[in-house]
């Protein structure tokens, strides 16, 4: 208790000036309640630093007291008796009767001002102004909601010259302050005010910070009234954003009724499932039984192995199976959670199956998590600038370099999907089910893709809190203005088509930006069918086509790094230089498709040559050696950059045209070792039996951790100060959650999709 009265009056002193003596004995949430104890403050400077309060506090009052004095209130006498008083008390207002004759002078000499601005407004004020008056009164009386809402707006911090520009205060704080009375009640709404300097060659060219207002102003409300009067500063109010507190929308709803839908079918599959096991377990015993009793062990025991000569399943097993296995048992069995999940969880798999590339595809997917962990946060570095050392560091290239990461995937996917086909045609005497091949595809990846995006679309709104949150993540922005949710609710048929990398142009216009290489890969996926077959009967030609896709690539890598003068800085010295991570070379298919014909000529080579493959120990060292050192070289090839040790013109040319080519042969010989006896202990890595279930619901974890990145970074009440320590301590939060929501998001949704794809189409295997 003495310890709870000794932070009370530190609480008390340092935010509210106050002088008291309590009793030892005495509760916290008692003496503060009496708002009496405290010495009454003659302005908000006593709880805000004057930086804060000149910029954004006091001409938001002034605004508020000339809009009152400015319009002819009939019923309102009441409400000035007491804002004349408090006002008077304000001598850094300077508040006098001729008051709206000088101020109409002093905004002359910054902003066309007329009183025909004024009289077209309501002949009363808008509850906002109204409500700024109370609080504005209630301040200067020392009322403790009041000093909380103040004492929760953005104060100058530390670390201004390491790049801290945005205060947001504190969310919370101000979220739970309120006012109750006979003439007026609001709750407190956190707002964050973005300001532009107007001198030229500022140190700091803006600044943001937040505040705390009546909930019944918005964002538009505060930008006007902190832009309506001459403000003493050299900051313009650029924009505003406040938190929003949403309904649930038709389409929120219709979300939850179909995800309602869904776990209805799994609990009912589920259950279904259990009782199907049970029912079995029962008749397997009672035939084991009557078995037993039939068999003369004495005379079999040494000449009968039950184990070696029996079949797999007993003929009784068999009629339990086939009594339960109508249409409609295998529908609802395809939403049981115990076997989708038993199914995902499984180490083991098949013959011939290709096992180092599991370890590959989760490895890349930790890389791409590990890339968004840091790209997805870094507007929200309290010390940006001090990033401008951490990049330079030789150890932080591999996350500067992560979009390498997505390339493993399109090495992958051309790898498998030649490898899978040119044996499935060799099975089918060099057939293929062209419709199935698409249909297939199209019917893995699309189903729980659009659920994502439904979800993404109309429920993430209601995932979290904040000002950033709300800006983030609102459905209805003001005009003009557009987020993810918006260009989702515009372009979600781009990603059902699959033509999002192409159309909007821009990446970040996109709706679920991460997309773009879904697209890419299906894109990839659309002509690969062609070249295979002509690879199997026409193998020259095949080479030929493979050949003319390759060189398309690199023409089309070369002409816009010249045209565009790209360059390989992370952050161009010159201005009118772009890195070449942009949208018209990083999202376009001809310019991505490089590592997949890689991957597709690695497919060919194991269908032809695996198993048969002889390679002396210097080859294969050689080639270890070269690999390494290839994939080293993309990597870490441009740390010179950041130490003025820049690539020549024609250097950047080639870097760009050949690194995710080069990044593709490195991987090509990882797999062609690994899975032809050559691999050693990077083979034992890669083909670790803990891979397979993770390898399982990647996909599902692609598509959802941007989102859990997201969704917690602008939901942080305040900027993240940036360490080492903290950002690999978010890297394995993200990590961890991402997996996890995944891993019920393929038990729910993935593998549910696959096995109706398979019941109703009756396939068993796919291309």
């Amino acid at each position: 208790m003495r310890l709870s009265v000794i932070l009370t009056f530190i609480f008390a002193s340092f935010y509210c000036n106050a002088q008291f003596h309590v009793n030892n004995e005495q509760k916290a949430s008692e003496f503060l309640s009496k708002s009496k104890c405290i010495k009454t403050p003659r302005n908000a400077e006593d709880v805000m630093d004057r930086m804060v309060y000149s910029t954004l506090l006091q001409p938001m009052l002034q605004s508020v007291e000339y809009h009152l004095r400015s319009h002819k209130l009939r019923n309102k006498q009441e409400f000035f008796d007491k804002i004349k008083p408090a006002t008077k008390e304000l001598p850094s207002l300077g508040y006098a009767e001729n008051m709206a004759p000088k101020m109409l002078k002093a905004w002359s000499s910054t902003k066309d001002f007329t009183t025909e601005s004024l009289s077209a407004t309501p002949e009363s004020p808008s509850q906002c102004i109204l409500d700024l008056g109370y609080f504005n009164s209630d301040l200067q009386e020392g009322d403790l909601y009041a000093l909380m809402m103040v004492d929760a707006y953005g104060k100058l911090p530390p670390g201004v010259f390491q790049g801290s520009i945005t205060w947001p205060g504190l969310y919370d704080q101000c979220q739970s302050q309120s006012k109750s009375s006979n003439v007026t009640s609001f709750k407190g709404k956190h707002c964050i005010v973005f300001l532009y300097n107007l001198k030229p060659n500022a140190s700091f060219p803006s600044i943001n910070i937040g505040m705390c207002v009546p909930n019944s102003c918005d964002a538009e409300q505060i930008k006007s009234l902190l832009s309506s009067l001459p403000i003493d500063t050299d900051y313009m109010v650029t924009y505003t954003i406040c938190t929003k507190v949403y309904e649930y929308s038709a389409a929120a709803i219709a979300c939850l009724t179909t995800l309602a839908f869904l776990c209805v079918m799994i609990i009912i599959g589920t259950i279904y499932d259990l009782a199907k096991r049970r029912k079995e377990s029962a008749a397997l015993k009672v035939d084991d039984k009557n078995n037993g009793e039939d068999m003369n062990i004495t005379e079999t025991s040494a000449t009968y192995n039950r184990s070696e000569t029996s079949p797999l399943l007993a003929e009784s097993e068999k009629n339990v199976i086939k009594q339960n296995d109508s249409f409609f048992g295998k529908f609802i069995l395809c939403f049981s959670m115990i076997t989708n999940g038993s199914k995902i969880l499984k180490t083991k798999q098949g013959e011939g199956s290709l096992g180092a590339l599991n370890g590959i595809r989760v490895l890349s997917l930790f890389w791409v998590i590990l890339g968004h962990t840091y790209s997805s946060s870094i507007t929200l570095y309290s010390n940006i600038l001090t990033l401008f050392h951490v990049i330079a560091r030789f150890s932080f290239q591999a996350i500067v370099n992560a979009t390498f990461s997505v390339d493993s995937f399109f090495f992958l996917s051309g790898l498998l999907v030649t490898y899978l086909t040119l044996n499935y045609m060799k099975k089918n005497n060099g057939r293929l089910n062209w419709v199935m091949f698409y249909v297939h595809r199209y019917l893995r990846l699309t189903p729980v893709y659009m659920l994502v995006i439904f979800i993404f679309t109309t429920l993430t709104p209601y995932f979290g809190t904040g000002s950033f949150y709300s800006y983030t993540f609102d459905p209805n922005p003001a005009p003009g203005v557009e987020n993810q949710l918006t260009y989702c609710q515009d372009y979600w048929w781009t990603n059902l088509l699959y033509i999002n990398n192409l159309y909007p142009s821009e990446l970040m216009r996109e709706c679920l930006a991460w997309g773009w290489y879904l697209a890419n890969d299906m894109q990839f996926f659309i002509i690969s069918p062609f070249i295979i077959y002509l690879l199997y009967h026409y193998f020259f030609v095949g080479v030929a086509a493979w050949c003319i896709l390759l060189l398309t690539c690199f023409s089309s890598l070369i002409g816009e790094s010249i045209k565009h003068d790209l360059t390989t800085e992370f952050i161009p010295e010159d201005p009118n230089q772009i890195n070449f991570i942009t949208d018209s070379i990083y999202v376009q298919p001809w310019s991505r498709i490089s590592p997949y014909l890689v991957g597709m000529a690695v497919g060919y080579i194991l269908y032809k040559y695996r198993g048969r493959v002889r390679i002396s120990i210097f080859v294969t060292v050689l080639g270890w050696v070269t690999a390494t050192v290839i994939g080293l070289a993309v990597v870490y090839g441009l740390y010179g950059n950041f130490h003025d040790n820049h690539l020549s013109k024609g250097g950047t040319v080639v870097y760009i045209t050949l690194c995710r080519f080069a990044w593709a042969v490195s991987l090509a010989w990882v797999v062609f070792a690994c899975t032809t006896g050559y691999g050693g202990p990077v083979n034992s890595l890669l083909s670790w039996s803990a891979w397979v279930p993770l390898a399982r619901i990647n996909y599902c974890a692609y598509l959802i951790h941007p989102i859990i990145i997201i969704v917690f970074y602008v939901s942080l009440p305040n900027m993240i100060y940036f360490t080492d320590s903290l950002m690999v301590y978010f890297f394995l939060g993200n990590l961890v959650l991402s997996y996890a929501c995944a891993f019920i998001l393929s038990v729910c949704a993935e593998a549910p999709f696959m096995a109706l794809e398979k019941l109703l189409l009756n396939r068993e295997k796919s291309v």
